[in-house]
């Protein structure tokens, strides 16, 4: 009995919370609240709030957010209206996060988990205002790589795009990589501003005319269970006839039939070494062990070419970036400068109940390892901040490294330190994370008091010891260049082949 009373509570309190961020309306003064909250919380703990916007600026637009307030909202409707003003702090760590609402029950939890809605059975590239098929996981098969998608339930796609990418920001004034984050997240976005349905009309075109169509969900544990059937008939089938591939150990769990992390050699004669980190942050991967693997078969091979590939990077822990650097000189370095904050910053200072009485009782913080200088700033102690040693084993060839507009992080940090050393060539785009800083470290998000959205934002500057002159861009690319469209299509990758090329003439 005692088990299904609390069960019943359970399930009430859950049901109560998805009302309060799905359905709920916010009265005027409860959403003001949360504006003025939004804002104290930036001051309280953003080290770089007017970097690139002037106090007196940001001030104009949270007032004016306030006085544009005159009827209830939900959190959805709420959050449509101050994700813009947040972006214009134009801090690529800083965001707000919607809640999401929780299963009731184990059914509802298990269909959902196995539900792949329309928009999410595609993956897109985004070329000024037009969103492009580069992947069909769907049953309509006409929809063909390159396919354009000219409306999605009557709406134009340049009109989704202006409303959807007015939520999030980047790093300083660099504007380029608004259209690489919403071809990676366009259906989430969609979600966001308008609404995640079980089936969408699309419109698209096709060589001769335009088509509509209705696409709709599909069951993935269905779908895992077919291809496990046929992988397995396969794997029958050329059992005793193929090899087993030796694979590299340390690089963790594919994602989308990709490791985030990989490396091979681009010729025969093992000259041209490639490795490719899609993010510094891979929970089931060993780092250290993979970039130890990878180097001693560089030295093994004696490689003289090396081509990092970080494009498509949003970074990740700073260990994991900094390591790398230390196999790409042969010199005693420092990696990062002094990483300031705002000193002893609280998530639980603006929580409700236990939380906040356990803020009053022992001014719990998420800084750790606080330091104070003779100037009084504040800062936390951090492995890159003090001289590091190169690895025995460090490569002393040639470097290459593949960037674009949606290097962020830890990889414009790796980027702008071998930008400063004159390391590399790189060729690409300007990466979309800031040259000379950006605010990480510790990064959490605190819960506003009425609405629940999630304010997202790091508690650090952190920034290479080397500050180029111009200030709020990116680390520029020595080879500027970029795969259009036709190219992404048909896989053919035009800045990787600019370095081959280039090695072969130097060769």
């Amino acid at each position: 009995m005692l088990i299904t009373a609390g069960s019943l509570m359970a399930c009430s309190s859950v049901k109560q919370s998805n009302f309060t961020i799905t359905e709920k309306k916010h009265s005027v003064a409860a959403l003001q609240q949360d504006v003025d909250l939004t804002y104290q919380i930036l001051k309280d703990g953003h080290p770089g709030l007017y970097w690139y916007i002037s106090k007196k600026q940001l001030d104009g637009k949270f007032d004016s957010l306030k006085k544009a307030i005159n009827e209830p909202l939900t959190t959805v409707q709420f959050y449509q209206k101050l994700a813009p003003v947040v972006a214009a702090v134009r801090c690529g760590h800083t965001a707000l996060r919607i809640p999401s609402a929780n299963p009731v029950d184990k059914a509802e939890k298990e269909t959902l988990k196995n539900k792949i809605y329309p928009l999410r059975q595609f993956s897109y590239a985004v070329a000024g205002d037009k969103l492009i098929v580069i992947n069909n996981k769907s049953k309509n098969k006409n929809i063909t790589t390159g396919t354009e998608i000219l409306e999605i339930d009557h709406k134009p796609v340049s009109d989704i795009f202006k409303v959807v990418s007015t939520g999030f920001s980047y790093d300083g004034y660099n504007s380029q990589p608004k259209n690489k984050r919403i071809e990676r997240s366009f259906p989430q976005l969609y979600k966001i501003y308008f609404e995640e349905k079980d089936s969408v009309l699309i419109k698209y075109k096709t060589d001769t005319n335009t088509v509509e169509t209705l696409i709709g969900y599909y069951d993935k544990k269905k779908e895992e269970e077919e291809k496990k059937k046929l992988d397995t008939a396969k794997k029958i089938a050329k059992k005793n006839i193929e090899k087993p591939v030796k694979t590299l150990k340390y690089r963790g769990k594919k994602v989308n039939n990709e490791y985030e992390l990989d490396f091979k050699f681009l010729d025969k004669e093992k000259d041209v070494a490639y490795l490719k980190i899609k993010s510094f942050s891979v929970p089931t991967a060993n780092f250290p062990a993979f970039y130890k693997q990878c180097f001693d078969s560089i030295a093994l091979a004696k490689s003289k070419n090396l081509v990092i590939d970080i494009r498509n990077n949003p970074g990740g822990t700073l260990s994991a970036s900094l390591a790398l650097f230390s196999y790409l000189t042969d010199k005693d370095f420092v990696y990062l400068d002094k990483p300031v904050n705002k000193g002893n910053f609280s998530v639980d200072k603006y929580a409700t109940g236990l939380k906040k009485l356990r803020y009053y009782l022992t001014a719990f913080n998420d800084n750790d390892n606080l330091y104070e200088d003779e100037a009084g700033n504040f800062f936390s102690f951090m492995k890159g901040y003090t001289a590091q040693k190169p690895k025995e084993n460090n490569f002393k060839g040639k470097v290459y490294v593949l960037i674009n507009e949606f290097s962020f992080s830890a990889s414009s940090l790796l980027s702008a330190n071998l930008k400063a050393i004159k390391r590399a060539t790189f060729v690409g785009t300007e990466t979309g994370g800031g040259a000379n800083q950006c605010t990480a470290g510790r990064i959490p998000v605190v819960t506003l008091k009425n609405t629940k959205l999630g304010l997202r934002l790091g508690l650090n500057r952190m920034a290479p010891v080397y500050q180029q002159e111009l200030y709020g861009r990116g680390v520029f690319p020595d080879v500027e260049i970029q795969s259009t469209l036709k190219d992404r299509i048909s896989n053919y990758d035009r800045e990787l082949q600019w370095i081959l090329t280039d090695i072969k003439g130097k060769g």
